[in-house]
């Protein structure tokens, strides 16, 4: 009885659910065949811009001043539309390189972070150029969250058995 009241008021306390996307950068070459409703995305890789001395940074700065957001080390990336930069979205419709796109559902206890892609991305420019101590700062921006000046959302879910995919688009 204890369960089925703690599961009542989890599902009381649901807010409606949302609807994520998720590209391919070219044609799906996982192992497995894709089973709508029960496959997951796979973990994203790690970028290793910088001999991956970039996404060293982010960690860093992820553990010490935002140890409770997802990693990047350990997430999916999503999106919540596919319009593209008119829709502040590094997806769009159709996918760019012969990509494929994924309708996504979350499942289960997952921790979602929102954030402004485009600090990353000027991370890894200022790196090139020989900032290194620049990084730093971006990666604290982009840790922040949300940003009212929102260029390209990204979506960071972890662990990525949460996200689920509900059939190609």
């Amino acid at each position: 009885m204890k369960l089925l009241m703690e599961q009542w008021k989890s599902y009381l306390n649901e807010g409606p659910r949302q609807t994520y996307y998720w590209q391919t950068t070219g044609a799906w070459s996982g192992n497995d065949k894709i089973r709508q409703g029960s496959s997951h995305v796979p973990r994203s890789n790690p970028r290793s811009q910088g001999d991956g001395r970039v996404e060293e940074i982010f960690e860093e700065v992820r553990k010490e001043q935002f140890p409770e957001r997802p990693s990047r080390l350990d997430c999916v990336y999503l999106c919540e539309n596919l319009d593209g930069p008119a829709g502040e979205s590094f997806c769009s419709y159709p996918a760019r390189a012969g990509g494929e796109t994924y309708e996504i559902r979350l499942e289960g206890n997952y921790n979602l972070f929102k954030t402004n892609s485009e600090y990353w991305t000027e991370a890894v420019t200022s790196f090139s150029r020989g900032h290194e101590d620049n990084v730093r700062g971006f990666a604290e921006a982009y840790w922040e969250g949300d940003d009212p000046y929102m260029t390209f959302s990204e979506i960071l879910v972890s662990p990525p058995e949460s996200a689920i995919i509900t059939r190609k688009i």
